[in-house]
């Protein structure tokens, strides 16, 4: 979102106008088997088009909040980032209104985080949790969200009262975990999620969260094996979330199984980051292909103003030996996330690229927040004592 939902609207409307006379600064993909647009329709849905039709005769907060989750589990299922949009922009109108539910609101701030806007979405989350402090569902995104941006100690101030209150206990246990893992208290986050009997009945969704946080603290202390075992299960738990995909898929490379990470990241519509993935474990023809396809992307990306997925970025220069360009991405990456995988490509840029200052000051975060990851320590220098 730009500047708010009216600004949203003006913007559309100067684009619509502006079209023609900007013809000739249009991005055109180098690659000619880069695919601009896949106008391929999903089968025709009664029940969406319902929701539509009654948002559009009167777009009130319970109208759109119908529409806006029908958008985004289309959004999920298809994987197809245009549904995404949509939901932003009936949630944009809606959630600017004085009487805004509590509902409207996360679900903007959801739309938000998935454009990489945290800081906006943490604002959103704030001001619901100010006035509700009990809403579960907003501490628990707000946890999400600063979690991925590196406050682990607001993190787990957020995980702490999930734990206390009558929520998922699994998820807020692996939130506290999370937590604690990127703030000096690594072991007791492993020990933690070892001692919770997780139920085999347990909601999906909370169960592949539980299984890819256990996993990530094993890759995290080199249990690679354990680490596959429990993505693996997450996966079959939530087979369409591509980022359990591309964990895994991590993992997989990491322990030089390129022929079965390959295979796992060649589905139907993939993701950009599982294409760049891809990239790592092909050769030849069909390396080049899926280089330039992962390319067009971020031009393409670029090209449209649109916040850029520095992180795969970074991959897909390190993959083709461009030290320089990873890690002019990965520390534009760093700056908004903080993840596991975030962490490992600027280490592996900064050593890539023989950048003295950039090894500094990641090797200052981490010993600086207590962050652990043997693989990273490893190949910075870093040693720690205990």
């Amino acid at each position: 979102m730009i500047g708010g939902p009216a600004r949203f609207m003006f913007v559309l409307t100067l684009a619509a106008a502006a079209s023609a006379a900007a013809a000739t600064d249009r991005f055109v993909p180098a690659d000619p088997d880069f695919i601009v647009a896949n106008v391929r329709q999903a089968a025709p849905d009664p029940g969406l088009r319902d929701l539509i039709a009654q948002w559009r005769a009167a777009p009130v907060d319970t109208a759109s909040v119908a529409l806006a989750r029908a958008f985004l589990e289309r959004a999920h299922a298809l994987r197809e980032p245009m549904y995404m949009g949509r939901a932003e922009a009936v949630l944009a109108a809606a959630a600017s209104r004085p009487d805004a539910s509590f509902e409207t609101r996360r679900l903007f701030a959801e739309t938000l985080q998935y454009r990489h806007e945290f800081t906006a979405a943490e604002t959103l989350l704030d001001a619901i949790l100010r006035q509700s402090p009990l809403d579960v569902a907003a501490r628990t995104q707000r946890a999400s969200v600063r979690l991925v941006r590196g406050d682990f100690a607001g993190a787990r101030g957020d995980c702490a009262q999930l734990l206390a209150s009558a929520s998922n206990q699994s998820v807020a246990l692996a939130c506290l975990a999370e937590s604690h893992a990127g703030s000096g208290r690594f072991e007791q986050a492993r020990a933690l999620l070892a001692a919770y009997p997780l139920n085999a009945g347990e909601n999906a969704a909370a169960r592949a969260y539980f299984l890819t946080v256990r996993a990530e603290l094993q890759e995290r202390a080199q249990s690679i094996d354990r680490s596959i075992a429990d993505y693996s299960a997450a996966l079959a738990a939530m087979p369409r979330e591509d980022s359990i995909r591309a964990s895994l898929a991590d993992a997989l490379i990491a322990r030089g199984d390129l022929e079965d990470a390959n295979a796992l990241l060649d589905i139907e519509r993939p993701s950009l980051a599982l294409v760049v993935r891809r990239v790592s474990c092909t050769r030849g023809a069909q390396r080049e292909r899926l280089r330039a396809q992962a390319a067009g992307w971020l031009d393409l990306e670029a090209a449209r103003g649109d916040a850029l997925h520095h992180r795969e970025a970074a991959m897909l220069a390190l993959a083709v030996g461009d030290a320089t360009r990873a890690l002019q991405s990965a520390e534009k990456n760093f700056a908004t996330q903080k993840e596991l995988a975030d962490v490992r490509v600027l280490a592996r840029a900064a050593v890539a690229a023989g950048d003295q200052a950039a090894r500094r000051k990641l090797t200052d975060w981490m010993l600086a927040t207590g962050f652990r990851d043997a693989f990273s320590e490893n190949i910075l220098g870093i040693t720690r004592r205990g």
